[in-house]
């Protein structure tokens, strides 16, 4: 089975300097190890440089698999999507070169920047940017916290979760909406992501914000012709695309939603990052008992087969491989 770790196991395991005893383990039991970009994000922002060093190092020893970005497949999806929904507005010559140089990077040259330089790294744009933008998701998090707690939402069972025009809907995201009809709050909550996202890349040029997600889809999508008409690019969202072809745009929605429904702290951005990537594996690890109940609510009404969450309790046991042990055997 493919298995994934969440930073804390990383943590415990650069700790303990017990990268190669976690591989051997992994491989007599038939494992492979794959991790995301977002995980060594998150190593990054650890203050002390000895203790990221050792973190990266059990990371980059035991790793199996280097795993593209969730932006990278993210953007795949909705690519695929437009392929199938509106091919009118697909790129004549896609830009091929420059997402293989960004898939390189991901893949490749960022992990051999964080073992060679991981100081100069951790200031760089993307580890800078990770950082920057942890406040403002816990923030709106708070703020749609309130949202769900006032409409008296149920937010144990996600298909029942919809959304109607409200007073604060502006008039451009009610293009294309059939008025007062209800819908699946993912499909809403994704418009607004990829319209700020894509919008965000038309202006970059004279504001230098973040263009990563109209980077990757525009390399294929010709994001002028897919955002020339708001309304066909709502109803591309709210009624024509399916979750099952988009499964980690649902699955960041999900757990940003999941999140809302218990104690916020600032580790929850990053695991809406670490949850995009449930898709690839068959088993997450986490110490943390709280991202296991998401991931459980999540992947328990996900659109198609996910990783499933399991706790390591390394203070039950001889040590944080041994507690590894203990729960992959007891898969």
């Amino acid at each position: 089975m493919r298995i994934m770790l969440d930073n804390n196991i990383w943590s415990y395991l650069g700790d303990k300097r017990a990268g190669k005893q976690f591989r051997a383990l992994a491989h007599s039991l038939g494992h492979r190890v794959v991790t995301a970009p977002s995980v060594l994000l998150e190593v990054l922002q650890h203050p002390r440089s000895d203790i990221r060093a050792a973190i990266i190092e059990a990371i980059t020893t035991a790793t199996d698999e280097r795993l593209r970005s969730e932006a990278d497949r993210e953007g795949a999806e909705v690519i695929s999507e437009v392929r199938r929904l509106h091919p009118e507005w697909l790129r004549a010559v896609p830009d091929t070169g420059r997402e293989a140089t960004w898939r390189t990077y991901w893949t490749k040259r960022v992990w051999r920047e964080a073992v060679e330089h991981h100081e100069r790294l951790r200031v760089a744009e993307p580890a800078r940017r990770t950082a920057r933008t942890v406040q403002l998701l816990v923030d709106n998090q708070k703020e749609q916290q309130e949202v769900w707690r006032e409409g008296k939402f149920n937010l144990r069972d996600l298909s029942m979760i919809t959304l109607s025009p409200s007073e604060e809907t502006t008039a451009e995201q009610q293009a294309g909406w059939v008025p007062g009809e209800k819908i699946a709050a993912w499909r809403p909550y994704s418009q607004e992501v990829y319209w700020l996202a894509f919008w965000t890349g038309r202006r970059a040029a004279l504001t230098h914000e973040d263009t990563t997600y109209a980077d990757w889809v525009g390399a294929r999508v010709d994001l002028h012709a897919m955002c020339a008409s708001r309304e066909a690019f709502n109803r591309f969202w709210l009624y024509e695309v399916e979750a099952t072809h988009m499964p980690r745009t649902w699955l960041r929605w999900a757990a940003d939603t999941v999140q809302a429904d218990m104690k916020i702290t600032n580790g929850n951005p990053i695991d809406v990052q670490h949850a995009a990537y449930l898709p690839d594996c068959e088993v997450f690890l986490t110490a943390d008992k709280n991202f296991v109940r998401v991931l459980d609510r999540i992947a328990d009404q996900a659109p198609v087969p996910v990783g499933r969450a399991h706790r390591v309790a390394p203070a039950a046991h001889g040590g944080i491989v041994e507690a590894i042990e203990a729960t992959l055997r007891g898969l």
